[in-house]
């Protein structure tokens, strides 16, 4: 019976996915204090007794947590019984790679688990697409934080970063934006400072988030010098000269090599004790699928609860499953069952 309820869960969270109707609902605004700084965020809260509570992570999006996608997720795990808290990651917003993005999360995942108001029994689940999820899943390693989750989900998430990178430089046909986040982040380590360049780079991505068609780099395009034109030109569509710096980036080492190796899952799988499903694009255009096929093979050795679905309703760390390809329907609704059936708390 329980199973069964799960089921049912998975796919009204489903079906709910399919509603475009984003119009943010009457959520309550909280604070979730971190390390020198407070956080925004959304506290979604369902009209019935919670089911539990799940921390939604917002991915290299400027919107973040009210990014349209983001608040139909919400609202659908809402809907079907969830506390959800939404926090407002400012720097993972700015397209900011750092470790900080790591603490922030398991500050806030620390304070939220830690306040009656949001969970009964102590614990959140997480809920998280791409580079976020990744992150995630470092914070939960945190002997501290991993004793206050009950599940996680990821979306598209990876487990080697630097892989990830050298396929998004070597390959031209992959996702533009997140080739000009991951350029944006590590380029500085091989040229230097070059403020109009990572000007010009910051408004691509923005341009490429609202496809706004450069409505907002061309100007400032058009104002540079041409040497910094022609250095932005070849970064965006030269392939060979994009691994030149890569390799410059690599073999500068220092805080970079640092970076590289704290933001790879894999490093920290040994430390993985969690419930956690991976969901992921088959023709994924950022995180190729091998990634969480690599996750998922590293914590079923370690004999850790865990499910992979990979399937093609969804591309790069999409929340938005087209649920048109009805043949893959009962694999996604067992896929996210496994989730709710550990994200429901125990004793509500």
């Amino acid at each position: 019976m329980k199973k069964l309820s799960h089921w049912k869960m998975s796919l009204d969270f489903l079906l709910g996915l399919q509603n475009n109707n984003d119009l943010l609902p009457d959520v309550k605004e909280i604070q979730i204090p971190v390390k020198n700084s407070i956080l925004k965020a959304d506290l979604y809260q369902p009209k019935l007794n919670s089911k539990g509570t799940i921390m939604t992570i917002n991915g290299l999006a400027p919107l973040g947590h009210r990014d349209p996608r983001f608040i139909i997720v919400n609202k659908s795990l809402c809907k079907i019984g969830y506390t959800v808290v939404s926090p407002f990651y400012e720097e993972i917003c700015n397209f900011k790679i750092s470790l900080r993005n790591i603490e922030d999360i398991k500050d806030s995942i620390s304070y939220v688990s830690k306040q009656s108001e949001f969970t009964k029994t102590g614990k959140v689940s997480l809920f998280a697409p791409s580079f976020s999820g990744s992150l995630s899943l470092i914070a939960a390693t945190d002997a501290e934080i991993n004793e206050r989750i009950n599940a996680i989900c990821t979306i598209g998430a990876f487990g080697n970063v630097e892989t990830v990178i050298r396929n998004l430089f070597a390959n031209q046909e992959l996702d533009a934006y997140g080739r000009m986040i991951l350029l944006l982040n590590f380029l500085p380590i091989s040229i230097g400072e070059n403020e109009n360049l990572f000007r010009a780079l910051t408004l691509a991505i923005l341009d490429n988030y609202h496809k706004s068609n450069e409505a907002t780099l061309g100007p400032h395009y058009h104002s540079m010098k041409k040497e910094d034109q022609l250095l932005f030109d070849r970064l965006k569509n030269d392939t060979e000269f994009r691994m030149y710096h890569w390799n410059q980036i690599v073999q500068n080492g220092g805080e970079s090599r640092v970076l590289l190796t704290a933001l790879s899952v894999i490093e920290y799988i040994d430390k993985m004790k969690i419930p956690t499903l991976l969901v992921h694009g088959i023709k994924d255009d950022v995180v190729p699928s091998s990634e969480s096929l690599l996750l998922y093979k590293e914590l079923r050795k370690r004999q850790i609860k865990s499910k992979l679905c990979i399937t093609s309703l969804i591309s790069h760390g999409d929340t938005g499953f087209s649920l048109k390809t009805l043949i893959e329907f009962p694999t996604i609704i067992d896929a996210f069952s496994f989730f709710f059936a550990n994200a429901t708390d125990l004793n509500p």
